[in-house]
């Protein structure tokens, strides 16, 4: 401004220098000088700038997260439609490692146990059989035994011929009785010897028979374990099943979280703990 006014002035001063005389001459009339016309001055436009005055779209979301590692974002960063705000990575995989633990012992426990084989029939035909060998031998042995008596006395009419057979008679006679001596010693030993096998037979048959009924108080207490065992399988089974259950319904209920839309994280904002789980609030601007 001061320039346009120092250039009118200058302009002007110019255009009067004909009219003055630097050296007048005496009795010269001066010419008088009208004063020109200034021209005014115009202010520049003035160009206001016109603020869009449409407000930024915002939008809130709720995340609930177990640690702040969950969350994939940060402030001041653009996600687009479809992009994962917060993931709870580190749960999901410690119940996935607890389910697949859970599914191996299932499977073990699944695993169908021998089952116990029945017991035999008892059989005692052996120590039967000696026992009946020993008592037909012991038959036998008393049916020979059985001797007519001897005679007691004899009487001849001839004195001479009298003493000679009876004399004789006698010393075959004590002859015969030491050998029937004998041969009862003898018989009656080898009854004593049979009596014995017979009793050491029976013993061995009541031992058998004694054997078997242990035999059976062990395989019914068998049985008794593997039913024992085989409901105690069924319950672990059923309470990994249930374990399994809960575990499979907390990874339904871990989710990601994905933002509706695109812009740019405003702010994310704290909301409070509960128990385990942090309460947040993304705000994003809309673009």
């Amino acid at each position: 401004m001061k320039e346009y006014i120092a250039t009118a002035l200058g302009a002007g001063v110019v255009g009067f220098l004909p009219f003055l005389n630097l050296n007048p001459q005496p009795n010269t009339p001066i010419p008088s000088l009208a004063p020109s016309p200034v021209p005014r001055l115009q202010k520049p436009p003035v160009i206001q700038l016109q603020q869009s005055t449409k407000p930024t779209k915002r939008h809130r979301i709720q995340v609930q997260v177990i640690s702040l590692n969950d969350l994939k974002i940060a402030e001041g960063v653009e996600v687009v439609a479809g992009q994962i705000i917060s993931d709870r990575t580190e749960e999901r995989q410690s119940l996935e490692a607890e389910r697949k633990q859970i599914e191996n012992s299932i499977q073990q426990l699944s695993i169908p146990t021998s089952k116990l084989a029945e017991l035999p029939e008892p059989n005692f035909a052996i120590e039967e059989a000696a026992i009946q060998q020993i008592k037909d031998e012991l038959q036998l042995m008393e049916a020979h035994s059985v001797t007519p008596a001897p005679e007691t006395s004899f009487r001849f009419k001839d004195e001479t011929l009298r003493k000679l057979l009876e004399a004789k008679q006698l010393e075959e006679r004590a002859e015969a009785i030491t050998a029937e001596a004998n041969n009862r010693t003898k018989l009656a030993e080898s009854k004593a010897r049979l009596v014995g096998q017979l009793n050491s037979a029976i013993a061995a048959l009541n031992k058998a028979k004694s054997n078997y009924q242990h035999q059976q108080y062990e395989h019914s207490l068998n049985l008794v374990r593997q039913q024992s065992e085989m409901q105690r399988q069924q319950y672990q089974i059923a309470s990994l099943v249930g374990q399994k259950q809960e575990i499979e319904a907390k990874l339904r209920d871990i989710t990601q979280i994905k933002s509706p839309v695109a812009g740019k994280v405003r702010r994310i904002k704290n909301l409070g703990q509960k128990d385990r789980q942090i309460n947040l609030e993304v705000v994003i601007d809309v673009q």
